[in-house]
């Protein structure tokens, strides 16, 4: 009895503490404009330290930037990039967005300019508009050079940096750059393929910036000398923690070379603590035989030492059947939190559902989307931490799209309370897609519903103003 009542004490505290500094209140949904009667496209989304959301789109095939606190009725800012022509293959797609904790936004597309050529363009979009007003043409990221296609950018504190290739005469990737754009100025190579006569196709690649400042980025590619397929596969972990010369990053872990690697899985690169030594994780998954697998690489984040491969932990039901369609996880002080999308075929629907769990823990996964008969689309996670000082360092938020072909749903939790609904759409125009981001104990998120982007953000009552209360 003693027992009982200390572990019931334990969950009721426990459940009090996370539904003080989580609030379950989000602002009314509201579709995102740059004028009336447009549509947003490709939407991306990224959130700054005082809560303010910088979002990234595609009206018309321009690039679009949209700042806002609480939704469209009360907007901070919107952009329209322009082009110098216009009319067939002059277009701007493929945004990403990242921001500095001080508000400072950079957005990253690819741009045609009237032909197949394509290029890596980048804007920077400060809070306060310069003299003269905003810039809102392509800055190049590689001159005149071209792209293969692979645009990408990530921020963390007051660092950003950009990702982009270079194309072979196939299309192929020949090579790939890293330039820091925001807390000083740095170029260097990803990696150098063409160099040892290879080309890459990418099938995933993620990016992270480490305590330090220092990048790493996730690649999971098939790579070429010339050859028919099929092409073999690697897997890797780069970063500018060491470099060469030329700034040439030299900190390359060769993960797995070889034909098991799913390419329907894509990577996900995230950072944890080992005490106090910081490590670097990439989450993939593999196909060795007829069943899905996920394992997590890490090594130290300096030096990429201490190495470790992780075969995640999963219930004996999936031995025997295993589909896994999407992995994403999250590091939070010295745990790494892992939420994918798979089928062991024993659910009653035999749909595929959400899990969560922990990637070092040997417990069974948690199933978040309670068994329901729907496909499941576009899993996003990322990490919120607790507005009251009660100890907690943060907590993993995942969030998701469902749809049975006649509604399309989106959800969101913190993997320990039920999952809200946040969208609820009888349209099924679009396939499902969203994007969600944080800072601290800010989280929003956007997504396509009915052919219109949607927003919202999690906030007290309190906080929202009157006009939404």
């Amino acid at each position: 009895m003693k027992t009982k009542a200390i572990l019931w004490t334990f969950v009721l505290l426990f459940t009090l503490i996370l539904s003080a500094c989580i609030p379950q209140t989000f602002s009314p949904r509201t579709d995102i404009h740059i004028t009336d009667g447009n549509r947003v496209e490709q939407a991306v989304i990224a959130v700054d330290a005082d809560g303010r959301s910088h979002i990234a789109g595609v009206v018309n095939d321009r690039i679009v930037y949209f700042r806002t606190r609480y939704g469209a009725a009360l907007p901070l800012g919107k952009i329209t990039m322009t082009m110098t022509g216009s009319g067939t293959n002059w277009k701007q797609y493929d945004p990403a967005i990242a921001v500095l904790d001080d508000g400072e936004a950079y957005v990253t597309w690819v741009e045609q300019r009237g032909g197949p050529e394509k290029f890596a363009c980048y804007q920077q979009i400060p809070l306060v508009p310069p003299v003269g007003g905003y810039d809102k043409d392509c800055d190049p990221l590689d001159g005149t050079e071209q792209t293969a296609g692979n645009v990408l950018v990530a921020a963390r504190g007051s660092t950003a940096y950009a990702v982009y290739d270079r194309p072979y005469s196939d299309g192929r990737t020949a090579d790939m750059w890293y330039k820091r754009i925001a807390g000083g100025s740095v170029t260097g190579r990803v990696a150098w393929w063409i160099e040892a006569f290879e080309t890459v196709y990418f099938h995933s690649l993620d990016l992270g910036i480490d305590e330090s400042g220092f990048l790493h980025v996730g690649l999971h590619y098939n790579w070429t000398t010339g050859g028919p397929p099929p092409y073999g596969e690697r897997l890797e972990i780069r970063s500018n923690r060491s470099t060469m010369a030329d700034f040439q990053m030299d900190q390359v872990w060769m993960i797995y070379a070889g034909s098991s690697l799913d390419e329907d899985i894509p990577v996900s690169l995230s950072f944890y603590q080992d005490g106090t030594t910081q490590r670097v994780a990439l989450a993939s998954g593999f196909q060795p035989a007829t069943l899905d697998q996920i394992w997590v690489d890490s090594c130290t984040a300096v030096g990429c030492t201490a190495k470790a491969d992780t075969l995640v932990s999963l219930p004996a039901s999936w031995l025997t059947t295993s589909v896994i369609d999407d992995v994403e996880f999250e590091g939070i002080d010295e745990d790494l939190y892992l939420s994918f999308i798979g089928d062991d075929n024993t659910a009653p629907t035999g749909a595929p559902q959400v899990y969560y769990k922990e990637v070092f823990s040997s417990d069974p996964p948690t199933e978040l989307s309670d068994g329901s008969a729907t496909f499941k689309f576009d899993l996003e996670m990322t990490k919120v931490v607790p507005r009251e000082e009660i100890g907690l360092v943060g907590l993993p938020i995942m969030a998701w799209g469902e749809s049975n072909l006649v509604t399309n749903f989106y959800f969101v939790t913190e993997g320990i309370f039920p999952q809200i609904k946040v969208s609820e759409d009888n349209c099924v125009t679009s396939l499902l897609s969203g994007d969600i981001a944080s800072n601290e104990i800010y989280l929003s998120g956007v997504w396509d519903a009915c052919e219109n982007t949607w927003f919202t953000t999690q906030a007290w009552n309190t906080q929202l103003p009157l006009i939404t209360k």
